[in-house]
């Protein structure tokens, strides 16, 4: 396990990528008062916001909340590289649009459920690792 908090990792690798906490804040679309408390181990980024953050911050959310050497995040990726889209991504994106309008706004809705729920059991299991991690 990594010794350092979790407000330190985000603090850290918000630096190794050269941003300052107002334009991470932008980036997850978050308060900068929200990155502030983080950085600070006031208080955690949980569900959607630790997903959001995690992506900016080209890390996995265990990696934040845990610091689990297996999980850290690589040498930081340039925008450039960001860009590409996967031959799958590229396959998702056309069959999307080739989808009549009413189609692509029930596809969006239907993504958006499983990605809450996954966020929810995401949380779940976070919750049941704390406390194992508290006996």
């Amino acid at each position: 396990m990594n010794e350092m908090t979790l407000g330190q990792r985000i603090r850290q690798r918000r630096k190794d990528i050269g941003l300052s906490q107002s334009k991470l804040s932008k980036a997850a679309g978050v308060s900068d008062s929200s990155i502030s408390l983080w950085e600070s181990d006031t208080t955690a980024p949980r569900g959607e916001n630790l997903h959001k953050l995690a992506s900016v911050l080209q890390c996995s959310p265990t990696w934040i909340l845990f610091g689990d050497e297996d999980k850290a995040p690589g040498e930081p990726v340039a925008q450039d590289e960001q860009l590409q889209i996967s031959d799958e991504e590229r396959e998702l994106l056309q069959l999307y649009r080739s989808l009549p309008e009413s189609e692509q706004q029930a596809q969006i809705q239907n993504l958006r459920a499983r990605v809450s729920n996954f966020n929810r059991l995401f949380n779940e299991l976070l919750e049941a690792r704390k406390r194992s991690n508290q006996s």
